[in-house]
Order: structure tokens, then sequence, then C-alpha cells
């Protein structure tokens, strides 16, 4: 019985290497971008609980109609 060895070696495109890249760098770059998005809404306190911040006030539609009433 014969036996015999064949090894097979694939070779990348530089352009697909290339292209490999820019992607990694491009998904990388939107993950920072959504990280200090996320930190800038919610920014973390030292002080625990109490925070600074002005909260947001999300009025109801009576409250936003009423200045057109006034008018």
């Amino acid at each position: 019985m014969a036996t015999s060895n064949v090894s097979a070696t694939s070779t990348r495109s530089p352009i697909s290497i290339a292209a490999g890249f820019i992607g990694a760098f491009i998904v990388g770059s939107l993950a920072v971008q959504m990280v200090l998005s996320q930190i800038a809404i919610h920014p973390v306190n030292a002080e625990g609980s109490r925070s600074t911040a002005v909260k947001p006030v999300i009025p109801s539609q009576a409250s936003l109609w009423s200045v057109l009433g006034e008018r």
C-alpha cells in the first residue's frame, strides 16, 4: 500500500489582508465611538448614587399643546 502526503498551501492576496485590516479598524473605531457616547450620556459619578447632573424633563402631551392654546 502506498501512502501519499498532499500538502496544500494557501496564500492570501495582499488586497484581502489590507481589506481585513481596514475592516477591523472601522469596527474598532465604531466601538470606541459607541463607548464614548454611552459615557457622555451616563457619566460615572465618583460620589456614588448622588447625581449633580440635570435630569431631563419629559412633558406630557397636554403640556405641549397648552402653549398653543395660550396664543
